[in-house]
């Protein structure tokens, strides 16, 4: 999938109908705590709203489907997706101090779609969605928004949920399943799902787990030795951002493409060559760019993993992420070849420690704050191979877009995704004259090191194609 600010979004303009969960139940309490990262997200949203600064806590996903939607079939597929699934009627209320859950019995909600009107503009659409996007996901009860566009040729199918509810394995999964609800509903195919575990028993393991955990446990050896490297705490970003605080700036965003889908492939053979996956791969070269940049040899950075540590926990739709902590060194005058077999012993045992959670982690070895400069958003780098997800092949087909909203950055978060078609790469960061200067150059190093493994051609010193998205306040 394609990941695009919604600034910078393109819909055709059509007939506009939104879908509209009801019940006729009132919520029931529940009693388990929000997951540490919920917790983290919900309050610095709560916290953003009542300083009256823009914030956008949400994740959306947009895709097309061939002719005039069928709107009882699309109903029909919303109201199976929402019941079937956690994520969708159970919630957190954000604005109360001590986050209390509520849940509505699943078989009570009903879908019903409501035409909210035509548009010929595609900015006045645009701005629409936005706004409902903005309201929808801020209220209390099941922050869900699902609509789609009418054309009679094609249909934009959109949804948006808080961030706190969903991940990006989660919209690759509402993505297939409400295609295939819609199939079904149609009457061109049958479809029935099994039961789907929900999230709340996954955040009933965290916070067991997280209790089990002491300053002295072994599970926290790869945390000590990240906050003890080099000066401690955090690692700076190779460049300057012209931010050294952890102030929360508006946002820059760039779109890097990195590798085509057989360059991609071609990477992946020559990092099997050399003892380690794509990933490794890419750390070495972030790596390598960083010790051409500053001299350093020694590469941290914190990496998202998901939780869904077993099969069973797939289906799952939530916020299962975690952020662990990546740490190796360079061998002396390396060579990617070298590099990358260092990289993958390093991502391995950071990925082990993917059921430590990073709030916990921090909470017992941080000592109360005394190691400054603990990020209010946490800058990372993500790799996904997206290639493995139901549906995956028809992203291109059905111009699959997961959008984000307006954000703010204290430093760079990295999303490298692998798909069949191509591997790109989104950065956020501070939105900064430095930022802007240095960001694009150490990324363009990093590609550079990529594309020759993978073609055996030097790669170019700058990249015509790299688009810069400048956004206003708010939160990512």
């Amino acid at each position: 999938m394609r990941m695009t600010q919604i600034l910078d979004w393109q819909p055709d303009p059509g007939e506009v109908v939104e879908f509209q969960l009801a019940t006729d139940h009132a919520p029931v309490a529940h009693d388990v705590p929000a997951s540490h990262f919920q917790q983290a997200h919900l309050r610095l949203a709560a916290a953003q709203r009542a300083a009256g600064r823009r914030q956008s806590p949400w994740v959306a996903l947009a895709f097309d489907l061939e002719g005039r939607a069928d709107l009882p079939a699309l109903a029909e597929a919303w109201q199976g997706l929402v019941r079937r699934h956690e994520a969708f009627h159970t919630w957190y209320e954000p604005d109360a101090g001590n986050l209390a859950g509520f849940r509505i019995p699943p078989e009570t909600l009903t879908v019903h779609p409501v035409r909210t009107g035509d548009f010929t503009s595609t900015a006045d659409l645009r701005a629409h969605l936005h706004r409902r996007i903005d309201e929808q996901t801020a209220t209390t009860g099941p922050g869900l928004l699902a609509g789609v566009i009418r054309r009679d040729t094609v249909s934009t199918v959109y949804a948006a949920i808080d961030h706190a509810y969903s991940d990006g394995h989660s919209l690759a999964l509402l993505f297939h399943e409400i295609r295939a609800r819609y199939r079904a509903a149609c009457g061109s195919t049958s479809f029935g799902p099994a039961a789907a575990p929900g999230y709340l028993d996954c955040n009933r393991r965290e916070h067991a787990r997280s209790a089990s955990l002491t300053a002295a446990s072994p599970e926290l050896a790869a945390w000590s030795e990240f906050l003890a490297a080099e000066d401690g705490g955090f690692p700076g970003f190779p460049v300057d951002l012209g931010n050294d605080t952890d102030t929360l700036l508006p946002a820059a965003r760039l779109e890097f493409p990195v590798l085509t889908g057989d360059e991609a492939r071609a990477f992946r053979a020559y990092c099997a060559r050399h003892g380690g996956g794509f990933a490794a791969g890419a750390f070495a070269a972030l790596a390598l760019a960083q010790r051409e940049f500053t001299g350093n040899d020694v590469h941290r950075v914190l990496t998202a993993v998901s939780t869904r540590a077993y099969p069973r926990l797939l289906p799952v739709h939530g916020w299962l992420v975690n952020l662990v902590p990546l740490l190796f060194r360079l061998p002396s005058s390396p060579t990617l070849a070298e590099a990358i077999g260092t990289a993958q012993q390093g991502f391995q045992r950071a990925r082990a420690g993917y059921d430590v959670p990073l709030h916990r982690a921090l909470e017992l070895l941080l000592d109360g704050g005394r190691i400054p400069g603990v990020p209010s958003i946490p800058p990372m780098a993500s790799y996904v191979d997206g290639r493995t997800a139901p549906g995956s092949r028809d992203y291109l087909s059905a111009d699959a877009t997961v959008l984000t909203g307006p954000d703010n950055a204290n430093g760079v978060s990295l999303w490298l995704n692998w798909f069949h078609d191509r591997a790109d790469l989104v950065v956020s960061m501070p939105d900064t004259v430095q930022a802007a200067s240095g960001v694009p150059k150490y990324l363009d190093r990093v590609r550079e090191i990529m594309l020759t493994a993978a073609s055996g051609r030097s790669g170019s010193s700058h990249w015509p194609d790299v688009t810069r998205k400048d956004v206003p306040v708010g939160d990512g």
